[in-house]
């Protein structure tokens, strides 16, 4: 077989294996890189979360926080109506 003709072959076989090579590693990187991001999302949306979780009951927290003093203004408001009418009956008296 004259060299004209098994030089370009070899090259082209040559040539093959690199590319079949790096696309295998390609395929490795990609799939490292998917698995970390998806490990990096996983961890952010449990740290969402937990965020969420923490409003949530600082929420429940401030309503009840809230119904107490709601409670303590309405005996302040009758406490406060009641003192106006003994001062109304005190000025007519």
């Amino acid at each position: 077989m004259a060299p004209e003709v098994w030089i370009p072959i070899a090259l082209s076989c040559v040539m093959a294996i690199v590319a079949i090579v790096t696309l295998a590693r390609n395929t490795k990187k990609d799939t490292e890189d998917d698995a970390v991001q998806k490990a990096t999302l996983a961890a952010d949306l449990k740290y969402i979360r937990d965020g969420v979780d923490d409003i949530k009951l600082d929420n429940r927290v401030i309503k009840e926080d809230i119904g107490k003093l709601q409670t303590k203004v309405a005996r302040i408001e009758q406490s406060v109506e009641s003192a106006h009418q003994r001062i109304d009956d005190m000025k007519k008296g």
